[in-house]
């Protein structure tokens, strides 16, 4: 989400691209979170039709997580960029444990609030204690997560700087094959294999292809574009009629289309834009949406289903533009623009 751009401060227009993918994927992650919301608490009072466009819809805005950690590939794991271990530990981590603290601690006291009807500093401490433990709001995994791959970066920064590529093809084909193929294929038959492979993660994987498919993935966008097309058009006969694939970050068909929209964009020629003066608002998007989403939902009882389907893009303008001014807001505050967001 938000990160100093050391490449693009060399080279605006060959990675202007990455502002254009943030702020697509920050549009995908908040629809995402429109529509799961629902699923999450009204499936049962859904029509069958409403069902299948919502679980479409949600299936189609899973590659914005993916989408996300690419760029934070894309940004750290250049060898020829200097970034320090201590500027790893100062700044990156630093940045989103403090994010994830205040943040994760605030929306989990609102939580306990809301369940016990009831607001004390021992609420206080036990929502931090609940951050702590990974049960703050359910968005907030991705910190935890961003900050294991942070940690992890130094390492996978010595690997491609001393490997070949030859070498860095090895790894992402075992990561995707232990990550992705291997488990779909275990869903699809029932049969789990034994074979385990110490590297594997989606998550690790999404990282590391971020910088491969920068480095190396000279291709046409019309092709990428129309293979994009293409998965989205079998995602939704899935979801809409088949429902043979259960679809999460894993699954080969969101890998699939997660890259292909990542080499769209590389190859696309986007040069800089007011995209890439705005970047710093995309983290605070994501912190914040998720905060207008349960007031809609939990204390105004009103979701997108009132609306018709058009309720999907009601939802998702409002809580993406009350997050956008939220977040504009918090850069003007010193104390969080510095350490924070």
């Amino acid at each position: 989400m938000r990160e100093e751009d050391p490449i693009m401060k060399q080279d605006n227009r060959s990675t202007a691209f990455l502002d254009v993918l943030r702020w697509s994927a920050t549009a995908m992650v908040v629809m995402l979170h429109v529509v799961s919301g629902v699923t999450a608490i009204l499936s049962a009072e859904m029509t069958s039709d409403q069902r299948a466009v919502y679980y479409t819809a949600k299936a189609l805005m899973t590659a914005g997580v993916p989408v996300f950690l690419m760029i934070s590939g894309a940004l750290l794991l250049n060898p020829e960029k200097q970034i320090s271990v201590r500027k790893i530990l100062t700044h990156y981590v630093r940045r989103i444990l403090l994010a994830l603290l205040v943040f994760g601690t605030v929306f989990a006291v609102i939580e306990l609030y809301v369940t016990e009807k009831n607001f004390s500093l021992e609420i206080i401490g036990r929502g931090f204690l609940n951050t702590l433990s990974g049960k703050s709001w359910a968005h907030m995994w991705y910190l935890y997560e961003l900050a294991g791959l942070y940690l992890a970066t130094p390492l996978l920064r010595a690997v491609i700087r001393y490997g070949k590529k030859q070498l860095l093809q090895y790894g992402l084909i075992l990561g995707f094959l232990f990550s992705s193929f291997i488990p779909f294929l275990e869903q699809l038959s029932g049969f789990d294999l034994g074979f385990t492979f110490p590297f594997s993660g989606i998550y690790l994987f999404y990282y590391v292809s971020g910088y491969y498919f920068l480095k190396y993935g000279r291709t046409s966008p019309r092709l990428t574009a129309a293979a994009a097309i293409l998965t989205i058009g079998v995602l939704t006969a899935d979801m809409a009629f088949l429902k043979l694939f259960r679809v999460s970050y894993d699954s080969p068909l969101i890998v699939f289309l997660t890259v292909c929209l990542f080499l769209t964009a590389a190859n696309s020629g986007v040069r800089v834009s007011w995209m890439s003066r705005h970047r710093e608002l995309c983290f605070g998007i994501y912190l914040l949406h998720p905060v207008f989403l349960n007031l809609f939902y939990k204390f105004l009882g009103i979701t997108p289903l009132a609306f018709g389907y058009g309720g999907i893009f009601l939802f998702w303008a409002a809580a993406f533009l009350l997050s956008c001014l939220g977040s504009w807001i918090m850069q003007k505050i010193p104390i969080l623009k510095k350490y924070v967001v």
